[in-house]
């Protein structure tokens, strides 16, 4: 499949990436429709790396090279096996925070607050 990820500043490349491979037990994997571009992701381009990690995440893994655009919405084609609040074929918009299991504030559901996002 096709991605055009970033590198580095000015930096974008579309790409032939692997597709995902089977959802980890609690995750899904989404087709995403739509993807806002907001300004994060413009000063990523000129000035970057500023949020994109070049060493692998603490939470994710992931580092450069890496998709822009995290406001996104699509549907769920595949779902982790302990996945039970979605199915296949629901639409979806995603939230893009990330947060550290067991934070005071995602417990609370107010997760947007935590100094973890």
């Amino acid at each position: 499949m096709k991605a055009l990820r970033f590198h580095a500043a000015r930096d974008l490349r579309l790409e032939d990436i692997d597709p995902p491979a089977a959802p980890e037990p609690n995750d899904v994997i989404v087709a995403v429709s739509h993807c806002g571009i907001c300004g994060t992701d413009i000063h990523e381009y000129l000035d970057g790396p500023i949020f994109v990690s070049t060493r692998p995440h603490p939470l994710t893994g992931a580092s450069a090279p890496i998709v822009l655009g995290h406001e996104f919405s699509g549907r769920i084609v595949a779902i982790g096996r302990a996945v039970s609040r979605f199915s296949e074929g629901d639409r979806i918009a995603i939230l893009p925070h990330l947060n550290k299991p067991g934070d005071y504030f995602v417990r609370r559901g107010i997760g947007h607050i935590s100094d973890t996002t």
